[in-house]
This record gives C-alpha cells, structure tokens and sequence, in this order.
C-alpha cells in the first residue's frame, strides 16, 4: 500500500482522533491539578493569617492558707504562650481574664514541687506555661514589729561638718516570713549612700533590709519596703569639756569582779552646740568578756551621739581590776562557822539534857525528903498523942 493511500484511509483518521483525545484529556486533568494545588494553597495560607500566636509574663497566684502559713521560693510571674483563633487571642489579650494559679490548700510545711493549672481559658486555644512546675516552700507564719535603724558614712560628711538624728517617714516596720526567719532578725536598716563632702541636709527614699546577727539580709516581707529619710547636717565648732564615764561591756569570768579606772577624768567634745547642750557625761564601754586577771586596755574613744563630731583625747588607758566575789572568797569561812555552830548547838543540847536531867533529879529528892518529913512529924505527933493519952489515963486510976 502506498503512503499516500495509507493517509487517506479511515483507519488513519481513527488514530489521529485518539491521539488528539488523548492530549486533551491530559491537557484538561492537567488544569485540574494545577487549581486544586492553588486552591490548597490559599486554604492554608488563609488558616495562617487567621490563627494567631502570642506570649505573656502574668503573675502567679497562689491558694493556701496565708493566716497559717508563709510561702516562698516561688517565681512572681510565669512565661504564658497562647496559640488560635485570631480574634480569640485578641480577645484574650484585652480582656487578660485569665489566671496561672497553683494549689497548696492541701500541703503543709515543707519543700513541695507543684504544677501550675490555668483557668479562664477558651477551649479552642493552645496554651504553654514555662515554667510547668514550681518549687515552694512552706513554713508557719510569724509577724513581728521592729524598730528602723538609719546607716550611713559618716567619712562622707565635709570636715568640720556633722550629721544630726535622721528624720523617717516611718519609725518601725511590720515583718512577714517564716517562724525561723522572723525569729532571726536582728535589725532592720535602711543604708542611706551619702555623696561625698557633703555639707547639707540629705533626703532619700530608702529600700529597707532585714539582718540577722552576722549582718545576712533575710526573706521575709517588710511593710513597708521602703522610707523617706532626712539626715540634717550643720557646722560642728562649739566644744565642751564633760566628765568620762567608764561602763562594763559584754560578760566576764564567772566568779570574778570588774573594777573600772581610769588617769583620763574628761574629755572634751567637739559638735553642734544644740548637741553638746544636750550632754553632761560621755560614756566609755569597756569590754570585760575573757578578762581572768587584773589588766590595763587602750580603748578607743569616737563619737556616739548625733551631734557629735569628735572626741579628744582619741584614746585613753583603762585599768580593769580583776577580783574574786564575796560569795567565793566567804565560801570557806561560812562552812566553818557553820561547823561551828553546829558543834556549839550540840554542846548546848547536851548541857541542856544533863542539866533537866539533874534538875528532875534534885526534885524528886526534894520531894523524896519532904515525903519523909512529913511521915516523920506524923510519926511524932502520935506518939506524942499515945503518951499524952496514958498520962490521962493514970491520973484517973
């Protein structure tokens, strides 16, 4: 068959036409596939701008009871990642009400280790904490009152110059902790930095800090946190000369007795005149603590009192006399005279006994001799009767 014949049959066409079906339906399935991939892709595209991420720092809450207990060790606040719906969050944003809360109404004292819970929270969001736990510490409540005390350089203050009695907001503070802790402070303070060379008054707001004895700062709550302080400062040039006063410090040797002297009788104080009005004797500590034997100490002498800008002389010789109480010295002499006395009342009882016992004797021969006198008399009177009567008796016959 020729090829020109072979184009021209029907066979030929029948072919043709299934080849161009063919790359029709291709072509066709082909556009299919391509929109259904787009219209995937701006269905998840258009899930992304309606879901909506967003993080917080709120502050953690706590249920237990705070009549009873004191808790601490805990974060203030929490990381909170919230995930969904973009008007949900927004929502939650504005509205933030919401809570992370942890429960210890069923905890007593001690370190316990809690999961955070959440409430207020609309079901359709996704919602992470961080941190999932926490770390508490339980311990009975305790609350006390103390008295503030203002620390500052006095190195600070211009020379010449010197700072007065501070002026609070505030003269006491209200501590919350711990039984153990409340029971450990030793002072609450408030350090007020001074500028240097610093001729005026000063006036700051202080933060307040609770100390133990070695001066460690506590955790315990104070109310408050902070006071205004006022520190006057004025010229110090008026002097007077007052009379020294020399006290016993801290505990000695048991059984022992301090005696303080001193060659130095005044000094004199250098201050504001207002201040040194106020002063008619300067007192000296002297420590005793470990003194077994009688000694002479250098002590230092420095201003004590607000006002008071120096004191001279700067040191002064103290002798410590050391001797034995009364009750130890006498210890001795009371045991004999004790002895003594006993053997003295022993003696005593003894003459006693003798001398009733000889007493009683001499009585009843007393009585023995009387008893006998009287029989004798009546013996005589008797006979003197019998022979009268026979007298009687004869003249008659």
């Amino acid at each position: 068959m020729r090829p020109t014949k072979f184009w021209n049959t029907k066979a030929m066409y029948r072919l043709l036409s299934l080849v161009f079906a063919l790359l029709l339906f291709f072509y066709v399935s082909y556009q299919r596939l391509g929109s259904t991939r787009v219209s995937e892709k701006e269905v998840a595209d258009s899930s992304l701008i309606n879901n909506k991420s967003l993080t917080l720092k709120v502050p953690l809450t706590l249920n237990f009871d705070s009549n009873k207990y004191y808790v601490s060790g805990y974060p203030e606040k929490v990381k909170v990642q919230v995930t969904g719906p973009n008007a949900l969050v927004t929502a939650l944003e504005n509205t933030r009400n919401f809570e992370i809360y942890a429960d210890l109404s069923e905890l007593g004292p001690g370190t316990h280790k809690v999961k955070l819970k959440t409430s207020g929270f609309n079901k359709e969001l996704s919602v992470a904490l961080a941190p999932e736990t926490i770390k508490v510490k339980i311990a009975t409540k305790k609350t006390a009152k103390f008295p503030i005390q203002v620390r500052y350089d006095s190195g600070q203050i211009a020379k010449d110059h010197v700072a007065g009695d501070p002026l609070m907001s505030q003269q006491t503070v209200e501590i919350t902790g711990a039984k153990s802790d409340v029971d450990r402070v030793e002072s609450v303070v408030a350090n007020l930095n001074l500028p240097t060379n610093i001729r005026e008054a000063y006036s700051r707001t202080v933060l307040l800090q609770a100390l133990d004895k070695k001066g460690t700062p506590l955790n315990v709550s104070l109310s408050p946190e902070t006071v205004k302080v006022n520190l006057p400062i004025s010229e110090a040039t008026a002097t007077k000369e007052v009379k020294l006063e020399l006290t016993k410090e801290n505990n000695g040797v048991p059984g022992k007795t301090y005696t303080l002297s001193t060659e130095t009788k005044t000094v004199t104080l250098r201050g504001t005149r207002s201040a040194l009005s106020r002063i008619k004797t300067f007192a000296v500590p002297v420590s005793v603590a470990g003194v077994n034997s009688s000694t002479t100490k250098t002590v230092e002498l420095s201003p004590n009192k607000s006002g008071i800008a120096a004191v001279s002389p700067a040191t002064i010789q103290v002798m410590i006399t050391v001797s034995e109480t009364e009750e130890n010295s006498g210890t001795q002499a009371i045991d004999s005279n004790e002895t003594e006395a006993l053997q003295r009342s022993s003696s005593s009882e003894k003459a006693t006994s003798s001398s009733a016992s000889s007493t009683a004797k001499s009585s009843s021969e007393v009585q023995s001799e009387t008893e006998n006198s009287r029989v004798s008399s009546t013996e005589q009177s008797t006979e003197s009767t019998e022979s009268l009567s026979s007298s009687v008796t004869d003249k008659a016959n």
